[in-house]
């Protein structure tokens, strides 16, 4: 069985949902994290991306983009890093690793296409 790293926010449903889909639907077994609770520092974020960029994984939808005024700013790979850090409601959610994929969201297609 591949290993699987779930990144998600327990009070969020979708994370939720994407959580009973990949254990129950599924049969994965995760090596969980929930952000909220447990933050990733600017390092884990860094290693968690690796070649990929932060940018890309931000949330413009969050509350959190909103409030601090993100939209249409120009950021860095590392700005989107640090405040990912500082706010983890800024990072799209949940986020699931399988082996060098890195799927953001609930796509219950490409899941499952990642754990063939």
């Amino acid at each position: 069985m591949k290993k699987i790293r779930f990144f998600w926010k327990s009070t969020c449903t979708t994370c939720r949902d994407a959580r009973g889909f990949l254990r129950n639907d599924l049969g994965a077994a995760l090596e969980e994290r929930d952000y909220a609770k447990i933050p990733l520092s600017e390092s884990e974020l860094k290693d968690l991306f690796l070649s990929r960029d932060p940018r890309d994984y931000l949330n413009p939808r969050s509350p959190a983009f909103k409030a601090m005024g993100l939209a249409g700013k120009p950021l860095t790979p590392d700005q989107a890093l640090a405040l990912m850090a500082k706010e983890p409601n800024l990072i799209k959610r949940p986020i699931t690793v399988v082996g060098k994929e890195m799927i953001a969201g609930f796509d219950r297609e490409r899941l499952r296409a990642a754990l063939k």
